[in-house]
């Protein structure tokens, strides 16, 4: 028989333990994403941008369009934490915990560690905010109901429609999928891309659309499918970064390795796109907002912005240590110090102010500061209140509290003696307590290529944390290498080519190993030499032909072929041809194969070379021994010609010609595959008279030869 309780009137059977630990867990995490409602009358911070002091450790709210501070709250976080805001709660995001606190009560709730220890992306939107841990393919939901989602798989950076669709690449399938305003699991993935392309998501208006840096062309998403492609006007680049949002209608695109910043027209009728060179760097962005597009320069350590027909509008300074650049709730951009102790906030006219992240000076509305009086306001005595030091006498007249005043023992009897007053000593400020070390941050900016046979990886300095960070680690499929504390690259060898390996670095301090930041490269090898062949072809030309060579692992892009003063032209086949060469010049001809790896990277291989002489043209003659023929009788001999220089394989006439006679006999033989011949099959008879050859080409050029006086 089950025990019963009996409550309020009614009976109710005993909960089971699980149900109250379930009930308790989702207490906790009801408090942590900011299920529980806010205190009524209290107001709640309008939209802006919340940054998070990691020295403070609080987070501040940043009023755009004011660039002011205007409140804050303490809330425990870890170094270089995010901040991302719901309608009524906003959460500071670590690599090790993520913290909710109100936004109107400004009071931080619990702890909850993420799923992953990668940097995610925010989206905040309607249903949301969001977390998306791309690599990982992870999702986080920190709005109601509170959830985590599976991607499928890793993910690009997600967008976000106004009624809290969120959309997602799928890089590893190619696959578009959406995730509707609260569900708990992707929605649908109704588009899928042509095999081998990639790109990325990016809005214009309130419309998703998709970049594909593959064939250059940019797609509107709607109803289910990917629309017509409109070419971009750009060549194809796999490194194109598009921004999240368009500004002015045009999508900002960044090619880091040239160097630019495109804004593209997406309309079906596109206008010309707008190229703006940048000077060389390494870029974060784009990001845009409203009419303003935004770039940062890690290595100069420089904020751009551009309107939206390319025209800069500003260049300030970072703040120092790793920044995030970001586009806040308010649509405008932000670039937040690798503390949080500075925030550069873009205004609409692509202007930048440089705010100290400190908190807001006393008596703000939005920044309560408990039992602090008013200035100038008469402070109301308090029951029991002892004196306060050094406050003016008050002068006993009447009656203060229904009680008779004590007589003036002075009256009368001379000058009165008041009281010296006696301040206290200052009281020393308490010191807030030491903040311990903790395991450091994931390294920034990590990035790897591949070599032959090799791979090199790259990153940032991760945040210390309080301890100085004393190693890093790579580790891959197969292997770790451990470096020093202040090493930034690491050459890994002994991999195979053609095959794809993810780098995992982290960091470690005395505290301890802080989480791990990936990137992938794929080893292989420059093209090896091509079987070069060069021969002569007409009576001026050459004509190359060679084998495909060992591509690496990588795949042909074309044969870059040069030549001895004659420029250099790429090639699609095996062969090529040059004509009008100079007589009497050598010409060195070189080829090289161009191939493009895995991870799109292009590599120019070892190069073939092979030299041809032109040779000048040249006729000569001379008298040969005796001979007879029909028309030649007495005194009659040969005319020896030595011909060379011409083309190979090919027929020639020779016409001899005296004084007397222009056309005197014409014979025609063929050169052997030197250009060369020896002919002798003419004769002549008259002694006194002058002689020569002309001897022509098929191509109808003709040289003559030397004169001899017949004997």
């Amino acid at each position: 028989m089950n025990k019963r309780s009996r409550r309020k009137g009614r009976w109710h059977r005993r909960a089971p333990a699980a149900l109250l630990a379930a009930v308790v867990v989702a207490a906790v995490l009801a408090a942590v994403t900011g299920a529980a409602r806010s205190l009524p009358g209290m107001r709640v911070l309008p939209g802006g941008h919340w940054v998070y002091n990691s020295v403070l450790q609080a987070a501040f709210h940043l009023d755009g369009g004011t660039a002011a501070i205007d409140a804050q709250a303490p809330v425990p976080g870890d170094q270089g934490s995010q901040v991302v805001q719901g309608d009524t709660s906003g959460y500071v995001v670590g690599d090790q915990r993520i913290t909710r606190f109100g936004k109107s009560d400004l009071s931080a709730g619990p702890s909850v560690r993420p799923p992953s220890g990668e940097i995610p992306a925010g989206v905040e939107t309607a249903g949301g905010p969001y977390l998306v841990y791309r690599q990982a393919g992870q999702i986080v939901r920190l709005g109601e109901p509170p959830a985590t989602i599976s991607a499928g798989g890793p993910v690009g950076t997600p967008v976000a429609t106004p009624d809290g669709t969120v959309w997602l690449f799928r890089t590893g399938s190619g696959l578009l999928c959406r995730l509707d305003k609260g569900a708990d699991r992707v929605s649908s993935c109704p588009v899928a891309l042509p095999s081998g392309h990639g790109g990325g998501l990016t809005l214009v208006g309130d419309q998703p659309h998709f970049v594909d840096t593959t064939d250059s062309t940019v797609h509107s998403v709607a109803g289910g499918r990917l629309g017509d492609g409109v070419a971009m006007g750009l060549p194809p680049a796999k490194e194109l970064r598009a921004a999240a949002n368009d500004v002015s209608g045009r999508v900002p695109l960044l090619d880091p390795q040239a160097h630019r910043l495109y804004l593209v027209d997406p309309s079906p009728k596109p206008a010309k796109p707008v190229t703006v060179p940048l000077p060389a760097g390494q870029y974060d962005g784009p990001v845009a907002g409203g009419s303003v597009v935004a770039l940062v320069d890690r290595a100069a350590g420089t904020l751009y912005t551009f309107d939206a027909t390319g025209k800069q509008s500003d260049a300030k300074p970072v703040p120092p240590g790793p920044s995030r650049l970001s586009r806040g709730e308010d649509a405008r951009i932000y670039v937040d110090g690798g503390q949080g102790t500075h925030v550069l906030a873009v205004g609409k006219d692509g202007k930048v102010a440089d705010v100290p992240v400190v908190p807001p000076p006393a008596g703000k509305p939005d920044q309560p500061v408990p039992n602090q009086p008013v200035p100038n306001q008469p402070v109301p005595p308090q029951p029991n209140a002892p004196p306060q030091p050094n406050a003016p006498p008050v002068e006993q007249r009447g009656v203060t509290d229904g009680r008779s005043a004590p007589p003036d023992r002075n009256a009368g009897n001379g000058p009165r003696h008041e009281p010296q007053s006696q301040k206290p000593p200052p009281k020393e400020k308490p010191q807030p307590p030491a903040v311990p070390a903790s395991p450091p941050g994931a390294p920034s900016n990590v990035s790897a290529s591949g070599g032959e046979g090799s791979a090199t990886v790259s990153w940032g300095a991760a945040a210390s944390n309080r301890a100085a960070v004393t190693s890093y680690e790579i580790k891959w499929a197969g292997g770790s290498k451990t470096v020093g504390g202040g090493t930034r690259q690491a050459t890994i060898s002994g991999l195979r080519n053609g095959t794809r390996y993810t780098f995992t670095v982290t960091a470690s301090n005395k505290a301890g190993t802080g989480p791990g930041a990936s990137a992938s490269a794929t080893p292989a090898s420059a093209a090896s030499a091509p079987g070069l062949t060069v021969t002569r072809s007409g009576g001026d030309g050459a004509s190359l032909s060679w084998t495909q060579p060992d591509l690496g692992g990588g795949s042909l892009v074309h044969y870059e072929v040069s030549g001895t003063g004659l420029g250099t032209k790429n090639v699609g086949g095996t062969s090529t041809e040059y004509s009008g060469l100079a007589a009497g010049r050598s010409y060195t001809f070189t080829v090289r194969a161009v191939t493009r790896t895995p991870d799109g990277e292009t590599r120019t291989g070892a190069a073939s070379s092979k030299t041809l002489r032109i040779p000048a043209r040249s006729v000569k003659i001379s008298q040969g021994g005796p001979t007879t023929s029909d028309k030649c009788h007495e005194n009659c001999a040969k005319v020896n010609v030595t011909v060379s220089g011409f083309p190979p394989d090919s027929e020639v006439s020779i016409q001899l010609t005296s004084d007397s006679t222009e056309n005197v006999q014409t014979e025609r033989t063929r050169t052997n595959a030197s250009g060369s011949v020896f002919y002798d099959k003419l004769d002549y008879d008259r002694p006194g008279q002058k002689i020569w050859v002309t001897v022509t080409a098929s191509d109808g050029t003709s040289t003559t030869s030397n004169t001899i006086t017949w004997e």
